[in-house]
């Protein structure tokens, strides 16, 4: 529609570029002289010309381009955007300790197709109960019913708050490669309950560790992606207290290393 909307254009500036010389030129005027005069462009299609040739190299008009290729030239779709990312994943530190579920958010600057930095927070939750059965019957149904008490309990709440830098493939693959490192405060919250003793044990320990990770994103539509990446946690937590068997004030430390997955989304905006 907008060719043919053009084509009429210049055929109306065409005519309106003929039309003047063909009525003022006089009966003594040879036909050469009257066809330069009917055939001399006005300034009016002059500049249309010129419009119409810088318009028409882009390709905005007739080139089709798939949408893969229009949200990946060059990866001009992702620079200077704000990112963000939410996942789910597990934990599993080293030691005797089991694996704990794990959620966690990151947000960030995608500065090009490549490079991204930002800040990011985990949360590891690992609890249980022990617990005994005084009595077991059964009920009208068939069904066991059982009384038990609860002997003990404990909790433990691991939040590693990251400042990260993240490098990735281009993102006009099919599945897009990435790595990232990042430095960590990391707090972790313990805490457990004897209840046949009466005895119960908060405590809170932080510092300094760091988490690196690998993983590969699946590309949906916009700037959505699928994701999924393991990592390895590494810090040396500690808290002072005071110790009443050997009256006087000591450090204690608990050691965060271990593995994980983590699965989610990230989109940009």
């Amino acid at each position: 529609m907008s060719r043919r909307l053009m084509c009429a254009a210049f055929a109306a500036l065409g005519l309106s570029a003929l039309a003047p010389g063909f009525i003022h030129a006089g009966p003594d005027a040879g036909s050469g002289n009257l066809l330069a005069e009917a055939f001399e462009p006005s300034p009016v299609a002059r500049a249309s010309a010129i419009a119409w040739s810088r318009y028409e190299p882009h390709g905005y008009a007739s080139r089709y381009r798939p949408r893969r290729e229009r949200y990946n030239d060059a990866g001009s779709d992702w620079l200077g955007h704000s990112v963000a990312q939410i996942h789910a994943g597990f934990f599993d530190p080293d030691g005797p300790a089991g694996a704990g579920f794990l959620v966690g958010l990151r947000g960030g600057q995608q500065l090009d197709d490549m490079l991204q930095i930002g800040v990011g927070v985990d949360w590891r939750n690992k609890s249980g109960r022990a617990t005994q059965v005084l009595q077991q019957t059964t009920g009208p149904g068939g069904e066991v019913i059982q009384v038990q008490r609860d002997l003990s309990r404990y909790s433990s709440n691991l939040f590693p708050a990251l400042a990260y830098i993240q490098l990735s493939g281009p993102s006009n693959l099919p599945i897009v490669p990435y790595a990232g490192v990042a430095a960590s405060w990391q707090i972790l919250f313990l805490s457990a309950d004897d209840f046949q003793t009466g005895q119960s044990f908060d405590a809170t320990f932080d510092g300094f560790g760091w988490q690196a990770w690998a993983g590969a994103a699946l590309p949906l539509s916009g700037r959505s992606r699928l994701l999924g990446e393991v990592f390895v946690n590494n810090a040396d937590l500690g808290r002072d207290t005071y110790d009443a068997a050997s009256n006087s004030n000591v450090h204690e430390t608990v050691s965060t290393d271990g593995m994980g997955a983590r699965f989610g989304v990230s989109w940009g905006f």
